[in-house]
């Protein structure tokens, strides 16, 4: 018996847009019935980690995946800022804010965006003045494992956060103060993830 880690493709968990006008509101809308739409090509809505590809929405089974990472593009240069928050979903549960955090492009710049379906898929779409965040830091977390980010800052490459799935199905990142009001925030915003 091998213990495997299956390669994966990087995929888009939300196109790039500035911070979220309205973060989903747990007192109000936490249920599963108001759980956003399936992400499709809009790039606007949840990941869906159930396997196989078209499953119906409230069937068990197997998963695409153990974790899930993150990694953030955008702004209009770099060491501009903005926050995150991820949330997720059961099967017929409640929504649960897994993690919220912070974050600031880094140097390395987007030279092509990644190949993704629904996104670009036959080729790379060329990027101009779009930065990959170095830092994110885990401010907050409410969650069964630890939520982990790569080390703040200490190189100038692709930072990215991760945390074990246990078992949840639906996942969104929402973005925050990124609108570029103050002049250091970064603007839009693209998030990307992987699984293992």
């Amino acid at each position: 018996m091998f213990l495997t880690t299956l390669s994966q493709n990087l995929r888009i968990a939300r196109n790039e847009a500035n911070e979220d006008a309205a973060l989903l509101d747990l007192a109000t809308k936490g249920d599963y019935p108001n759980r956003p739409a399936i992400l499709g090509t809009t790039g606007i809505g949840v990941i869906d980690l159930h396997r196989p590809e078209g499953t119906e929405e409230d069937t068990t089974g197997q998963m695409k995946a153990n974790g899930i990472e993150f990694m953030f593009t955008g702004g209009s240069a770099a060491n501009k800022t903005f926050g995150y928050r991820i949330l997720a979903w059961r099967i017929k549960g409640p929504a649960r804010l897994a993690a919220v955090g912070t974050a600031i492009l880094g140097t390395q710049a987007v030279i092509t965006y990644p190949t993704v379906p629904g996104f670009n898929d036959s080729a790379p779409v060329a990027a101009t003045n779009k930065f990959w965040a170095n830092t994110l830091v885990v401010t907050d977390e409410n969650w069964p494992k630890e939520v982990e980010a790569t080390d703040v800052g200490k190189f100038e490459s692709v930072a990215s956060v991760w945390l074990d799935d246990a078992g949840y199905r639906f996942w969104k990142v929402e973005i925050t103060d990124a609108d570029g009001s103050t002049g250091t925030e970064a603007g839009n915003v693209a998030v990307w993830y992987g699984v293992w």
